[in-house]
């Protein structure tokens, strides 16, 4: 696979998972606190959410788009 062939599917898999948080009734409103990038072939999560109850459904939403690799889940709960 190319590099941008990497780049592409990297992006999509982001673009997926966005979509995710958007259309998940406890993150949608969230969503927009949430930085996601891919990091040593991992899915890292950053930002700060208001409950446990809503950094509970980060993991779940990303295995929902697709996503199997790792998840890295750095988000705070504040």
């Amino acid at each position: 696979m190319t590099v941008q062939e990497c780049e592409t599917r990297d992006q999509r898999f982001l673009q997926n998972i966005r979509e995710m948080f958007a259309v998940n009734d406890l993150l949608c409103e969230h969503a927009n606190r949430l930085r996601l990038t891919i990091e040593n072939a991992a899915i890292v999560i950053r930002g700060e959410l208001p409950s446990s109850d809503l950094k509970a459904e980060l993991v779940p939403s990303v295995r929902r788009a697709g996503v199997l690799s790792r998840v890295c889940d750095c988000v705070q709960v504040r």
